[in-house]
């Protein structure tokens, strides 16, 4: 996908600031292509997001949900509009190069808020269509995505796009949307003094999204 620096800064910075949806516009069609050759189904296709993929995926998620199954986001960045507008965020002048600057450009704030996931989430009712399941999880010492960003996503899913509240997820129903906050995790995972104990908690983490998944995919 564009936005990458895999193949060189050119396909990097055709999927940055003003170019962003390209990102979506490309997971999407990669998605596209495996349906319609058969070589994955809407049952079984899934996604993950971490930090900034969460942008993607969570726009990816708002324009075609029915492609998906299943996709888990960790300390996803789903609110660039309301982070960028914020000068007080630790981030914000620094990411400016990378999103674009909505205070100062009228153009920049038009085109964060064309994809931004939290501003872009459509109303549905739950008899709309199947909706993939979806786990965030967030850590309260976060100080790159604070954890009231995929929270506030997660409570304008459950309100408008057509899924059921904690209560009647936790009895079975078919399309989960679970969010879970740590209290002492950063960004990826717990803040510790030792190094084991923080690859104990990154690889627990990495397990319940794989966990989740496989689950979602093969029920």
């Amino acid at each position: 996908m564009l936005g990458g620096s895999e193949l060189g800064k050119q396909w990097y910075t055709g999927g940055k600031g003003p170019n962003k949806h390209n990102s979506v516009t490309d997971l999407l069609a990669c998605a596209r292509h495996l349906l319609e050759k058969d070589w994955s189904m809407t049952s079984k296709l899934a996604l993950t997001g971490a930090s900034a993929g969460g942008i993607v995926v969570g726009a990816a998620l708002n324009a075609e949900p029915n492609y998906f199954r299943a996709a888990t986001l960790h300390a996803p960045f789903v609110d660039p509009l309301s982070s960028m507008l914020d000068p007080d965020l630790p981030l914000t002048s620094v990411e400016v190069s990378e999103w674009g600057d909505p205070v100062a450009n009228c153009e920049d704030y038009d085109v964060i808020g064309s994809y931004a996931p939290y501003d872009n989430i459509k109303r549905r009712s739950p008899k709309s269509g199947s909706l993939p399941s979806i786990l965030v999880t967030a850590g309260g010492q976060d100080r790159r995505v604070a954890v009231w960003q995929p929270a506030k996503w997660v409570a304008r899913l459950r309100s408008k796009a057509g899924y059921a509240g904690p209560a009647a997820t936790a009895q079975g129903g078919s399309s989960k949307l679970l969010f879970l906050a740590s209290t002492n995790a950063g960004h990826f995972y717990s803040h510790d003094n030792y190094e084991s104990r923080e690859n104990l908690d990154y690889t627990r983490a990495h397990a319940l999204h794989n966990a989740f998944l496989i689950t979602e995919t093969n029920g």
